[in-house]
């Protein structure tokens, strides 16, 4: 029957009693369109919905109405979900469970397995199937299939035998004709079914499609990504010069790997000014392969909610459910989740409970007060209702409570594809809940892992207008008419497709059976009725192929080398000039240095020490840093950062010394009780930070965390054992307030010491790398100890600054010092290994720190902002402010291994 024969027939509505059976969806709902342009073409307003589905619904639908006819007790059908589920508990109940590396995949295997044999007619006897794979397979079978004839039940892979002798009854209502669309293959399984439905009468027929005298064209492109920009450019190029709507059509391949760089790359050329319109405009293409479910953001923050009710969830998840706007409040307490999650990320680690979550949302004094109280029901919910057993159904209320509980899906109007996705989603739920007539009672985890798995193989694609550029993948093309086809991806490693026989059926079987994907011959064959098919289907068919995939040079695939090869250019695609490049040339570019800010007033106390050294690095960041207040956003991390090691560091080290306190009460120690003293002072200090990260320093990880605290300190008692000047320390994380030009800030000193004979060293404790280096030249990278030294307590009498860098690889003193031997390993001014000795005494020094730290003090407090880092290459590679001074596009930047200045150890 012809296409035309076939829409005239059609057109006599459901009294002509004709259904046409497709391959798939995209052909059925393709079909259905044509028909609706037929009818409008003869100027009809209204007509009968035309019989087009697909033949896997078609044959679901008979089975539905043979269930439904009087005399008829059929098992029930499983759905997809229900199947899966099946085989579930079949491969879980077998020997060979336990050996199974994932069961996702072993499912999917064996339900591709048994649909496979059953729709190829080929028998699953042990004596054809050797190897371990095929006779796991074989006992997993027998399990699904005693449990269908156990349950009642009938799974899809048998559907077709089992209507096959129903069709002669009179109740069930068969078509006058039946028309197959698009069929390239027909499995000997549907072969019995047709052949039954003629012997009642049907008639079966083919729909011819008309071919049609192609202008075709090989094209060859240096990569994919030309390949996907010119085949971008040439639809937009036929879609401007069509008067009509054209239909054009791009298949691909790789449809489910490269979707997105697809749609982004047709965006960008069809729609430059997608990302700036007011409202999201209805772009002229459709992607025909849908994302999962799960990969909608409605669905995903809804499973995220589920998550969170577990036991444990990654803090990613969390977060998100905290900034969704698909939760209670997310419109009103914006900011303040914002600031909640932020605040967060500081203290949480990588994977948290529920009970925790809440906790610490509570402790950080949130002004998200509807959140926190939403969540802590959302807590005391899962306490009372999702520990015990129970079955599909019951998970589904109670998924659906614990979603009510958090006020999903928000307080905002939902737009149309989120509406479309939300009732998607409530199907899903529903769909769920008939998984108890195939398993039975389960717990929790079980319940969220199938609810995600169901999600995740759900492909749903919200409906569109109609447009005129259809994108799709090679199965979806069967049977398709367009005005200009583009086929991309031809080359000979990827077309024709190599064979992909399914594991746990003989090769050997499925080849005596004819599946053409088991044998490369029949592929190749049908690889070239699929390619010819393309090239019957336009007036205009062009076949593109990249020449190279990164350093390996490609050919062209053996169907479509025969070609004569073009350039896009030669075929009439024009170019396009970019939004971003068409906004600049169009625009003129006023060039502003602007590197001032309002001034600061005198004396004004502007945060810690640290805005000397931001000031030093680069005047940008102190800026953006101390009055933007610009942060970068942390990720939680599994146990301690180095920032935390060095508060624990700094906590112990002051709980010895407050003890201690002199060097003569350190030698008269013994080991015993300096040992009891350390563990003691270890306690201390992981107590002041259990108050912040209880859970991080819980257990075994605590333990360690304080043996590392008594080796450090141990090891460092040694080194102040053996200082050649009696010392006591005066002072430990000492609060003061130090002032240079014109800017007062809060310092915290680590430590003073008086040395015998009246003089004062200041100390700061380092457990990375340090170097004096860091106090010499303009703009001293380290600026803090010498602001203390100028500044601080006693500031008159400090005649050491030294850091005392604690650490396992040989902990040490590191100064200068107004006169040799006062502490061991630091030196006089001249003596020093770095450029320090050219100032080659201590009060030369000292007057260039002042001179240095007024005039950053003043530059700060006049508002000095410039993007001006002190070493572009080291000062810019982990700063933060990267999106606020765009340094990257002032001078490359990133320093590579070995860049970054350092010394030698001593």
């Amino acid at each position: 029957m012809e296409k035309s024969q076939l829409f005239e027939r059609l057109g006599e509505g459901h009294g002509a009693a004709l259904t046409v059976v497709t391959p798939n969806r995209r052909l059925a709902q393709s079909l259905a369109r044509d028909f609706a342009s037929h009818q409008a073409a003869r100027g009809l307003a209204a007509w009968e919905t035309a019989d087009i589905l697909p033949f896997e619904s078609w044959v679901r639908r008979l089975w539905e109405e043979a269930a439904q006819a009087e005399g008829e007790a059929l098992p029930l059908l499983l759905s997809p979900a229900q199947e899966h589920a099946a085989w579930e508990e079949a491969i879980r109940a077998s020997r060979y469970a336990k050996e199974l590396f994932a069961l996702g995949p072993a499912v999917v295997q064996c339900r591709e397995a048994w649909h496979l044999a059953h729709a190829w007619r080929i028998p699953l006897d042990a004596r054809r199937i050797p190897n371990e794979d095929g006779r796991a397979f074989l006992e997993w079978a027998g399990n699904y299939e005693r449990s269908l004839r156990e349950r009642g039940h009938a799974d899809p892979a048998r559907a077709a035998d089992l209507l096959a002798p129903m069709l002669g009854g009179a109740r069930l209502r068969k078509p006058a004709t039946l028309a197959m669309a698009g069929f390239d293959i027909v499995t000997p399984q549907q072969r019995g079914l047709l052949e039954r439905l003629a012997d009642c009468a049907t008639a079966v027929v083919d729909v011819a499609f008309a071919s049609r005298a192609s202008r075709l064209a090989r094209v060859a492109l240096a990569d994919a990504k030309s390949e996907v920009d010119a085949a971008a450019r040439w639809a937009r190029t036929r879609l401007e010069a069509a008067e009509g709507s054209p239909r054009i059509g791009i298949v691909v391949p790789d449809l489910a790997q490269s979707r997105s760089r697809i749609e982004r790359a047709l965006a960008n050329v069809l729609a430059p000014g997608h990302r700036i319109a007011a409202e999201a405009p209805v772009l002229p293409f459709n992607v025909s392969l849908g994302l999962a479910l799960d990969a909608h953001p409605l669905v995903a923050d809804a499973l995220h909610v589920i998550d969170l009710a577990g036991a444990h969830a990654p803090f990613e998840h969390a977060s998100r459910v905290l900034r969704s706007p698909f939760v209670a409040g997310a419109e009103t307490e914006r900011e303040a989740r914002a600031r909640l999650d932020a605040r967060l990320r500081r203290r949480a680690m990588p994977e948290l409970s529920l009970d925790s979550f809440v906790r610490q949302g509570e402790a950080s004094g949130s002004a998200a007060p509807d959140f926190i109280d939403r969540f802590r029901r959302l807590a005391e919910f899962r306490k009372s209702d999702l520990f015990e057993a129970r079955a599909a159904s019951g998970w589904a209320r109670a998924f659906s409570d614990a979603l009510r509980i958090v006020g999903f899906p928000g307080e905002r109007p939902l737009d149309s594809r989120e509406q479309q996705t939300l009732a998607r989603w409530h199907e899903l739920l529903a769909q769920f809940a008939t998984l108890e007539q195939v398993s039975g009672k389960m717990g929790f985890q079980l319940a969220r892992e199938r609810l995600r798995r169901m999600a995740r193989e759900a492909i749903f694609q919200p409906k569109a207008p109609d447009v005129p550029i259809q994108v799709m993948g090679i199965l979806e093309s069967a049977g398709q008419e367009f005005d200009h086809l583009w086929v991309m991806g031809l080359t000979d490693d990827a077309w024709p497709l190599p064979a992909r026989p399914n594991p746990f059926i003989p090769v050997a079987a499925q080849r005596a059976a004819g599946i053409a994907q088991a044998d490369p011959a029949a592929s190749l064959e049908l690889d070239r009725r699929i390619t010819q098919g393309w090239m019957e289907c336009a007036p205009e068919v062009i076949l593109s192929h990249a020449t190279m995939r990164k350093e390996s040079e490609l050919s062209p695939s053996p169907l479509i080398a025969m070609l004569p090869a073009e350039t896009p250019e030669a075929l009439g695609v024009r170019s396009f000039t970019p939004l971003h490049q068409a906004m600049r040339a169009a625009s003129a570019i006023e060039t502003i240095e602007d590197g001032k800010a309002p001034l600061v007033g005198e004396g004004m106390s502007r945060g810690g020490t640290g805005l000397f050294k931001d000031q030093a690095a680069c005047p940008f960041r102190a800026f953006a840093k101390r009055r933007l207040l610009a942060e970068e956003i942390e990720t939680p991390h599994t146990g301690l950062d180095p920032r935390d090691r060095g508060t624990l560091l700094h906590e112990m080290l002051k709980a010895v010394w407050d003890r201690v306190v002199t060097q003569e009460r350190l030698a008269s120690m013994s080991p015993g009780q300096i040992e009891t003293l350390l563990g003691e002072c270890a306690e201390q200090a992981l107590a002041a930070m259990k108050r912040r990260r209880a859970e991080t320093l819980s257990g075994r990880y605590g333990e360690l965390e304080r043996e590392r605290l008594v080796r450090l300190a141990r090891t460092w008692l040694e080194v102040e054992r053996g200082r050649p000047v009696p010392f006591r320390v005066l002072k430990t994380e000492e609060e003061c307030e130090v002032e240079f030009g014109g800017v007062r800030v809060k310092g915290r000193l680590d430590r003073r010491d008086e040395l015998e004979g009246g003089r004062i060293a200041v100390i700061d404790y380092k457990s990375g790398a340090c170097r004096t280096g860091a106090w010499e030249g303009d703009r001293p990278d380290e600026p803090q100890l010498p602001m203390y030294a100028l500044g601080g307590p006693d500031a008159g009498r400090v005649s050491v600054v030294a850091f005392a860098q604690v650490r396992t690889a040989g902990s040490r003193f590191r100064g200068v010092s107004d006169a040799p031997n006062l502490v061991t390993g630091v030196t006089t001014v001249d003596k020093d290994r770095s450029q320090l000795k050219e100032y080659g005494s201590w009060d030369r020094l000292v007057a260039h720190w002042r001179t240095e730290l007024d005039r950053i003090g003043r530059a700060f407090a006049a508002g000095d902002a410039r993007v001006d880092p002190k070493n572009l290459r080291v000062t810019c590679k982990q700063c933060e402010q990267h999106p606020l001074c765009r340094v990257a596009e002032k001078a490359p930047f990133g320093a590579a291994s070995g860049d970054e200045e350092g010394e030698a150890d001593d």
